[in-house]
């Protein structure tokens, strides 16, 4: 199919219809024998991300140009003002034309990062462009960032869903312009994807928008959360990482414990740690609960300026006024 440009010069569009699904996609890579794995045990007992051929269906993979698809939406990852420079952003706005720059200015202004905002597809043949921004990765922030890049992932699809939409084009939104890791971002980006597809039935296709430099990190990946048989499932087992995200693909932080010392000097030799979990009452039972005892006075505690007894706060104050005895020795 041909779309006609303002100027009448034709211009090509590809429609999802055409397109390679990815249970289509020949194995290229040579599966690993862990039969006789001694030294090495699989990260999982089971598949976290079973052979499901229907979700294979669902996925395409596309290097060309994002402008001509012929999809519901298409993604642009941008920046906070929403005047990005990379490749993806020239390439939407060039085809969507001058309107797509007034839409922005008058309406939208910008987006935080993580967030998503929606605008017309104007000179596009997708009916709509869903605009996101991409976190900035630092190893010392390295969670605040995963957690983000999720978010942007899981918000882009669930107001494709809001909006009924049904065909979705999807670049990378994580940028080493902005110190991502590419490898870590993938795993990000298919884990979210896949939990997606396997909670809603909404998307009938998502299509994988790569530069050359990121088709082989999907097409190495792209097995372990969509398997296209059972021994690309087998083989996941071993190959995933331990971490793979919670319900929705999102990264899980490991609990901590909260643990005060009485003397930081002490914290070399690992004694003289107070942990309050083992200080606080356990039971939940109502009119047990320190909480729950005091719940009748709040409203008095509150008029009079009275501070309500807290027990995390009473403990806090024994610690430290057993350290201030001990710096006084």
């Amino acid at each position: 199919m041909r779309l006609m440009e303002p100027l009448g010069i034709a211009q090509d569009i590809v429609e999802p219809t055409v397109l390679k699904r990815w249970a289509d996609y020949p194995n290229q890579h040579r599966y690993t024998d862990y039969s006789d794995s001694v030294r090495e045990t699989a990260h999982h007992a089971i598949s976290p991300f079973p052979y499901q051929p229907s979700l294979n269906n669902k996925l395409a993979l596309w290097t060309g140009d994002i402008s001509i698809l012929q999809v519901d939406a298409l993604v642009n990852p941008t920046n906070e003002t929403m005047d990005d420079n990379s490749t993806t952003c020239q390439k939407i706005f060039s085809r969507a034309g001058s309107a797509l720059k007034i839409e922005i200015f008058n309406e939208i202004k910008e987006c935080r990062t993580g967030e998503v905002r929606v605008t017309q597809g104007h000179g596009l043949p997708a009916r709509f462009i869903i605009h996101t921004v991409g976190p900035v990765y630092n190893v010392k922030y390295q969670t605040a960032a995963q957690n983000t890049l999720h978010c942007c992932y899981r918000n882009v699809l669930q107001k494709a869903r809001e909006m009924g939409l049904r065909t979705i084009a999807l670049p990378v939104i994580n940028s080493i312009r902005r110190n991502y890791p590419p490898d870590a971002g993938a795993h990000i980006a298919l884990r979210t994807v896949r939990r997606f597809l396997e909670q809603y039935d909404s998307l009938t296709c998502v299509i994988f928008v790569l530069e050359p430099c990121d088709l082989g990190i999907y097409e190495i990946l792209l097995p372990l959360y969509f398997p296209r048989n059972l021994a690309e499932q087998d083989n996941a087992c071993w190959q995933l990482p331990n971490d793979i995200g919670g319900m929705d693909g999102e990264p899980l932080l490991p609990d901590r414990q909260i643990r005060i010392i009485d003397n930081p000097q002490h914290a070399l030799h690992g004694d003289d740690t107070v942990e309050l979990s083992s200080q606080l009452e356990t039971s939940v039972n109502i009119g047990e609960h320190a909480f729950a005892q005091m719940q009748g006075d709040l409203d008095r505690q509150r008029l009079l300026g009275e501070r309500p007894a807290d027990p995390l706060a009473d403990i806090m104050l024994k610690q430290m006024q057993h350290k201030e005895r001990y710096e006084n020795l």
